[in-house]
């Protein structure tokens, strides 16, 4: 893949993500509209999605990304498909049989889960806690199906097939939305039918299975529905995958951490965590997940080759990029926080302004995890294609146990509130960035992060004088214009106001990286106008 085809496919993937997010938005957005607000309802429904979520970043972020794709695609380029298809199949084969034994013992033993991850409930209450398990229980089928999908992802990607991969979650989650819609109700003795809206949501996860395997089928022709351990190529894929099993797991143990102390807190506290972390994370899969993805399976053949020159520069290249969106996006984030908040999910009326406050802020606490995660992506991708987990496993244990130890302070022994859970993930984010920039070097022989160190610096300075040109017409001019505060115009001067304000800090930022020359930027730029001037040709 050129330079060129990585940059038009890291750009196809974030495209499919940003329509993707924007439909997951909007079925964030549904919960408290359709589930009665912040309130024990919607807190019920986002606890309940945490264990399927722990097993779906286990398997698909964790194990498929680190393993099947390096491995697959290394055979690939090759052209020795053959052999790894022969360990792929014990792959494959092991993933499901344990995946369905996970399955049935989350169903079996949903209380004793959820009375750990969910344990502020208990306090309040017992009817939520039994809505919490009930709920569990309907949704855990999803986290085999979507085991199932990333398998099926995780091979097309490795034969540098993205289309397909990238544009199944837009329909899964599109299928959600109506879900939430049309089998949800406005009766609040019938928790506003939240269980069928859950049961319609596994039916949508099964759906985007099946689309992924019709397109996944043409690929599975060196098959075989076999277990053989005893080889070396096993041992490998295996070394690779459990240590990324474990890393994965503590991603996602630290966010159910998070969850869990904001239990502590009052009822919506949950619900408002759960939309702040919907709001940063889309930049996050938009930038960082879509380069990752498509710079994975170059990395791993040109490593494989011995092309460490080239693949310094590709991994740098990534970094560069990823950090060119995602500061600026992070300083939007704690700038104006409030209004996006309320232009997002303020729909109707749903949420009160000190919902949207405290959610806000939440944001706000979130927008160095942001940054952080951003380099946390591609530089566990880069471990991943060198065959080393072990190291991202460090740097996951202890971000893990400085979340943890952190977040119980803040909560047990301070009076910053629900936020403080955000600025303990956001710490431990960092630390993780820290350990995993740092220890790469020993991987690629002469490697130096510091050679980005100059773009870094031009392109902070632009997002904050940014940041201060969009915090002025944030908190004063636009005031003036509209007539009034955020939330006392219309939604669609809301719509405006924000869009006006991305649009200043859009022209600010490119303006002045543009000025600074730097190469992200002139990039960009000249990648938009070959594409208007093929348009053009076209027409």
């Amino acid at each position: 893949m050129s330079k060129t085809n990585l940059k038009s496919t890291a750009f196809m993937i974030m495209v499919s993500v940003l329509i993707s997010r924007i439909l997951g938005f909007f079925r964030t957005a549904l919960i408290p509209i359709k589930m009665g607000g912040l309130g024990d309802v919607a807190d019920a429904y986002n606890a309940a999605f945490q264990i399927p979520d722990l097993m779906y970043g286990l398997i698909v972020g964790g194990a498929i990304a680190a393993s099947l794709i390096p491995i697959l695609s290394g055979f690939v380029e090759k052209g020795d498909e053959k052999r790894g298809w022969a360990v792929i199949s014990t792959y494959i084969n092991l993933m499901m049989i344990i995946m369905l034994i996970i399955t049935v013992l989350g169903i079996v033993f949903a209380p004793q889960l959820m009375g750990v991850i969910a344990g502020g409930f208990k306090n309040q209450d017992p009817s939520k806690m039994e809505l919490t398990v009930k709920l569990t229980r309907t949704l855990m089928p999803i986290a085999f199906f979507m085991m199932l999908s990333g398998l099926c992802n995780g091979i097309l990607n490795s034969y540098n097939k993205f289309a397909v991969a990238a544009f199944g979650p837009t329909f899964y989650n599109l299928a959600c939305v109506l879900s939430i819609m049309f089998l949800s109700n406005d009766q609040e003795s019938l928790n506003y039918g939240v269980d069928k809206v859950v049961i319609g949501i596994v039916v949508c996860a099964i759906l985007y299975f099946i689309l992924q395997f019709t397109f996944t089928i043409k690929h599975l022709r060196n098959y075989k529905p076999q277990i053989i351990t005893h080889n070396e190529d096993f041992s490998m894929l295996m070394k690779l995958a459990v240590p990324s099993l474990l890393t994965s797991a503590m991603m996602q143990i630290n966010i159910i951490v998070s969850k869990s102390y904001m239990t502590h807190y009052d009822s919506g506290s949950l619900t408002a965590l759960d939309l702040a972390n919907k709001t940063w994370q889309m930049p996050l899969g938009i930038i960082a997940q879509a380069v990752g993805v498509a710079m994975l399976p170059r990395l791993s053949g040109l490593f494989s080759n011995g092309k460490y020159t080239e693949y310094e520069n590709k991994l740098n290249g990534a970094l560069k990029l990823v950090l060119f969106l995602g500061i600026p996006s992070a300083l939007a984030f704690t700038i104006f926080s409030q209004s996006i908040i309320q232009l997002i999910f303020n729909i109707n009326q749903s949420l009160t302004v000190e919902n949207v406050n405290l959610t806000s802020s939440i944001l706000t606490f979130y927008a160095v995890a942001l940054i952080a995660q951003c380099v946390n992506t591609i530089m566990n991708r880069a471990y991943y294609s060198t065959k080393n987990s072990i190291i991202p496993f460090i740097g996951g244990t202890i971000s893990i146990a400085i979340n943890f130890v952190l977040a119980y302070y803040l909560t047990m022994h301070s009076s910053i509130g629900p936020k403080g859970i955000a600025l303990a993930y956001s710490f431990a984010t960092v630390i993780n960035m820290i350990i995993l920039s740092i220890s790469f070097k020993k991987r690629i022989k002469g490697y130096k992060i510091s050679k980005n160190f100059p773009s870094l610096f031009k392109m902070t300075f632009s997002a904050i004088l940014m940041a201060a040109i969009v915090w002025l017409f944030d908190s004063v001019l636009m005031k003036q214009l509209f007539g009034g505060t955020i939330f006392e115009i219309s939604k669609m001067s809301q719509a405006f106001w924000v869009i006006i304000i991305m649009g200043i800090g859009m022209t600010v930022y490119l303006g002045v990286t543009y000025l600074l020359k730097v190469e992200e930027c002139h990039s960009l730029i000249h990648t938009v106008k070959n594409k208007l001037t093929n348009t053009v040709k076209i027409k």
